[in-house]
């Protein structure tokens, strides 16, 4: 689809009302360690919102009760045929199925986010951007692109990844094509040299 016009209006934050914080970019980029060190760094601005997921709760006997996973805190348990209702319902920014199992993130667990008064990060494919922008959420989209290849090779070395050159030729030309087909939707484009600059 070829996008040459997207109607806007001017939008006036509010203070009590944070927007989504979404990052894009391919794999090995570095947004995973990115919104991890955001999450760290300070609870009390930043939250994750609690995915949905088809398979049952993990309650650990051999531990204290409060070693299992909780209903709501850990994920929204719920059945297959309502995860799959809210699915035809587009109640969900992006989903998958791993193991037999069901996971998503549904709009209504980044609205909770939204109402507590933290700032909601999250990682998505580019695809869920056109479900995230059409909703009344209006997400801050931050691109996270890799340097030349000399820099990403250094980067993926620190990260202790051993990567090989057709692997980096792969990173740079998945985010070419992100940022070429899906462009449109970023407020803002970080290009990750360097981690602790990036975070910044």
């Amino acid at each position: 689809d070829i996008l040459t016009y997207e109607e806007v209006s001017l939008y006036y934050p509010q203070p009590n009302r944070k927007r989504p914080v979404v990052l894009i970019g391919p794999p090995n980029v570095g947004r995973h360690e990115l919104r991890q060190r955001l999450m760290e760094s300070d609870m009390e601005r930043f939250a994750a919102a609690i995915p949905h997921t088809t398979r049952s709760r993990k309650n650990d006997t051999s531990r204290s009760q409060k070693d299992g996973e909780n209903d709501a805190k850990d994920y929204h348990f719920v059945p297959r045929h309502i995860f799959e209702q809210d699915i035809a319902e587009h109640k969900f920014v992006e989903y998958g199925e791993y193991e037999k199992s069901l996971y998503g993130t549904s709009l209504n667990a980044i609205r909770e986010v939204v109402a507590s008064g933290k700032i909601c990060v999250l990682n998505l494919y580019p695809q869920s951007l056109r479900i995230l922008k059409a909703s009344d959420l209006k997400p801050y989209v931050v691109f996270i692109s890799p340097p030349n290849m000399e820099k990403l090779k250094r980067l993926r070395q620190k990260q202790t990844a051993k990567v090989t050159d057709e692997e980096l030729k792969d990173i740079i030309e998945k985010a070419r094509e992100m940022e070429e087909n899906y462009g449109h939707y970023f407020d803002l484009i970080i290009v990750n040299f360097d981690l602790d600059r990036a975070y910044e």
